[in-house]
């Protein structure tokens, strides 16, 4: 009997590194969707040489569709106005990101210490020559 608890115990404790491993897993998996969407976002930007109201909606779409959270909690800074071939554009993208321990209470991690904001800061270079 005394085996029988001292294994159950084992794989308890066990069972949260496993979790934790499948966790990190998914959030690797996320995070690279979401690097690859703000890829995506600066090739559109690159091409109409500026942050457009439209282009910067369907990032958070996006965004909010990979992570599972509301579009709006999305914070994307940029410039907003049109610079032509050769000029550096600069935007950022935020986003709050839950959950990175799988079992926080197991570990005794509250809430607001189980969150970080995910920064993405680039530059691209304007392909915008202007249409008439």
């Amino acid at each position: 009997m005394k085996n029988l608890l001292t294994s159950a115990a084992c794989i308890m404790i066990l069972l949260a590194f496993v979790l934790q491993f499948t966790q990190n897993q998914l959030l690797h998996n996320r995070l690279t969707a979401v690097d690859q969407a703000v890829n995506n976002f600066k090739e559109v930007v690159k091409q109409e040489g500026c942050i457009t109201e439209e282009n910067e909606k369907e990032l958070r779409r996006e965004i909010g569709r990979i992570l599972d959270c509301p579009a709006d909690t999305v914070e994307i800074c940029g410039g907003r106005e049109r610079i032509f071939r050769g000029g550096l554009i600069e935007y950022s993208v935020e986003v709050p990101i839950d959950e990175i321990v799988s079992v926080p209470f197991f570990w005794g991690i509250s809430e607001e210490e189980n969150q970080i904001n995910y920064r993405i800061l680039r530059y691209t270079t304007s392909e915008y020559i202007g249409r008439t």
